[in-house]
């Protein structure tokens, strides 16, 4: 749901201008100047949009995107930085745009609050704060061909991008220097988010007993089985599936093939599959093709013992079109690829399960495209008389277009819940390496809300503190922009009910009781219907609010500090005083 009015968010700026223009200005006329700019522009706006990014503005030869409004992602900072990169080589690569000339980027980003909406003298949805005056001054100090971004950017990317660090930048008009990088590329797929060490899985035993209980079954029984474990993000969808997975390596000997999908950025659509495959055989993301043949056909012999050379070379040549690799199904119709890269797949995955048990690991099933999901479909019906088991974790905006088909398949839907007090008191104690003090560790429980990676993050936040002021005591009020990224998505997919009354909650407290907000929806929103009671049992259905006994509480303090941080200071003074 896009919100255009006045809200406070945390957003990536991106401003890039083109260098080069000027001369081009100067020598040519202007209709054929403007042909160029618009030709540039026009695949400079399509990268930005592709990675979630909103074009604020053009202006001569600058463009200036926003990422983080008016919709929210959880890894805006990073789309931004990888949009920037992109669009480096998407100018590079467009040789002879510039009919003989040479156009560079100079890039500047920087991350933080800024009051996001629409001039009341009239004018387009936009952002106003330092934060944006600080991009443009990085912008400015960019070398052609540079991207430069400041340090919250930084420290919201550094386990994603390789940067180079350029120093302190006087940016105009300030008196502090600000403290810059260079960025140079990407070093991990979009939605990785970063390792702090794996720490032990608690409160999970009997979740992880369900998993291992279908994995049985279909290994056993040899009645292939569906398994989607459904939670939001950070509960710990994808580590209990390889939990389980793991288990079942050594309980039953099954083959294991991982695939991770991916939010945007990645133009192959069977990406996940693709990359089960490079892990089975052991295939680096940037092999020849030489090298690439000679493992896929190595893997298809041995899935097909009985098949002749023609037949596992014609399986080889699909599996090479599903990794991305050129060859003769490039030249042929769509369709017929899909067909024949379906088919080979079919046959490897069936040549591995009549020999021994597979599991098939899909993390963030959300993210994957529509082929991929009918793919599972088609793995199912078709093997439902063999020991396979596939496995997706996913958030559950994926059931809102994907609906797994009945079959002779077995399938189990286990909504992984958040973790209860004791459990992720346990794992609280585990993560840090002294006892913490009663009320320090009573606020970062309340905070977590049960979710295991609110809590690592919140007790990364509070290590990182006590290490700059070995005094602090306390976690800092100022939220990673990661974890506040991640709340603040996850309110943008409310209902405009939910949302208004989650904010309302949010002005309250941290509970109350639900008359409270019946009053707050019939007074404070004149001229507005909102049916509270609808909207609070969708808040309760989407683990946002707790209700007992007609008392309501927040599930996590974060949720309620990030949707009250996203009303403007008048909006949140005249609901107090509604109060």
């Amino acid at each position: 749901m896009q919100r255009l009015y006045d809200e406070r968010r945390v957003v990536t700026v991106l401003f890039a201008d083109l260098v080069g223009f000027t001369a081009l200005s100067e020598s040519r006329d202007p209709e054929q100047v403007k042909h160029l700019i618009d030709g540039c522009f026009e695949r400079l706006v399509a990268d930005i949009t592709e990675f979630g990014g909103r074009v604020d503005k053009i202006v001569g030869d600058g463009i200036l995107a926003l990422f983080g409004a008016p919709t929210a992602h959880e890894d805006d900072a990073e789309r931004a930085v990888r949009a920037a990169l992109r669009m480096q080589r998407t100018l590079a690569q467009a040789e002879g745009l510039a009919g003989g000339g040479r156009l560079q980027l100079r890039t500047g980003l920087n991350t933080g609050e800024v009051l996001v909406g629409a001039l009341r003298a009239g004018g387009d949805y936009t952002a106003m704060g330092d934060v944006v005056n600080i991009a443009q001054r990085l912008q400015t100090a960019a070398a052609p061909g540079q991207i430069v971004v400041g340090p919250t950017t930084y420290a919201a990317t550094r386990h994603a991008v390789r940067y180079e660090h350029l120093g302190l930048v006087h940016a105009k008009g300030r008196g502090e220097p600000v403290d810059a990088w260079i960025a140079e590329e990407a070093v991990l797929p979009p939605g990785a988010r970063p390792g702090r060490g794996l720490t032990p899985m608690v409160g999970r035993d009997h979740e992880l007993g369900i998993l291992r209980g279908a994995i049985t079954n279909g290994c056993v029984r040899q009645r292939a089985q569906l398994v989607l474990v459904m939670a939001e993000a950070g509960m710990g969808k994808t580590r209990l599936a390889e939990e389980a997975a793991c288990h079942a390596e050594l309980e039953h000997g099954v083959s294991v093939l991982e695939g991770r999908c991916v939010p945007y950025g990645e133009a192959n659509v069977w990406w996940p599959v693709a990359e089960a495959l490079r892990t089975s055989c052991e295939l680096a993301v940037d092999a020849s093709v030489e090298v690439a043949t000679e493992r896929l056909t190595g893997m298809t012999r041995w899935a097909l013992p009985d098949e002749s050379e023609i037949e596992v070379g014609r399986v080889t040549k699909g599996l090479l079109h599903l990794m991305g690799y050129e060859g003769t199904l490039r030249g042929i119709d769509p369709g017929r690829a899909r067909e024949e890269v379906v088919r080979s797949l079919l046959s490897v995955v069936e040549g591995f399960a009549r020999q021994r048990p597979v599991v098939v690991l899909f993390s963030d099933l959300h993210w994957a495209d529509l082929v991929v999901l009918e793919l599972a479909d088609t793995l199912l019906d078709r093997l439902a008389g063999l020991p396979f088991v596939l496995i997706g974790t996913a958030r559950h905006s994926l059931l809102e277009r994907w609906q797994p088909k009945l079959g002779r398949h077995n399938q189990l839907v286990l909504n992984l819940d958040p973790l209860s007090r004791e459990a992720a008191g346990e794992l609280l104690d585990a993560m840090v390496p002294q006892p913490l003090a009663a009320d320090l560790r009573e606020v970062l429980l309340n905070r977590s809300g049960g979710n295991p990676f609110f809590l690592e993050e919140l007790v990364s936040l509070v290590l990182e503190s006590s290490l700059n002021d070995p005094g602090t005591t306390r976690p800092a009020e100022e939220l990673p922009h990661t974890l506040r990224g991640l709340v603040a998505a996850r309110l943008d997919g409310l209902s405009a009910d939910e949302r208004c009354v989650l904010e309302d909650a949010a002005v309250l407290g941290r509970r109350g009781t639900v008359n409270s907000l019946e009053l707050m929806s019939e007074h404070a929103h004149a001229g507005r219907s909102i049916d509270t009671a609808a909207a609070v049992a969708g808040l309760v259905d989407k683990d946002v609010l707790v209700v007992e006994d007609c008392i309501w509480r927040f599930r996590s303090d974060l949720v309620r500090e990030v949707a009250y941080s996203m009303l403007t200071k008048a909006d949140r003074a005249e609901r107090h005083n509604g109060v």
